[in-house]
């Protein structure tokens, strides 16, 4: 599974997230928005409006992909199968 979190270096949520994911070993690429334009950008053309961080592709192997905005533990953990 291929995760990529949008996040801004002020946000409790997004430190919260990757420091549960770390905790499950499950490897991401932070892309931090809020630093660098281009990335902005790049969050504003995939986010599907919603403007809000943390924010979260997954992709899975099959080409599945599946978008998270927030936190949201129980969507992560069906997501990713975990208890």
């Amino acid at each position: 599974m291929d995760i990529t979190i949008y996040s801004t270096t002020t946000c409790s949520f997004c430190h919260a997230l990757m420091g549960w994911l770390d905790t499950q070993d499950i490897k991401y690429i932070n892309k931090v928005t809020d630093t660098n334009p281009e990335l902005m950008a790049e969050f504003m053309n995939v986010n599907d409006g919603m403007l809000g961080v943390p924010f979260t592709i997954l992709k899975s192997s099959n080409g599945e992909v599946t978008k998270i905005a927030g936190f949201d533990r129980a969507k992560f953990n069906k997501t990713l199968s975990l208890g």
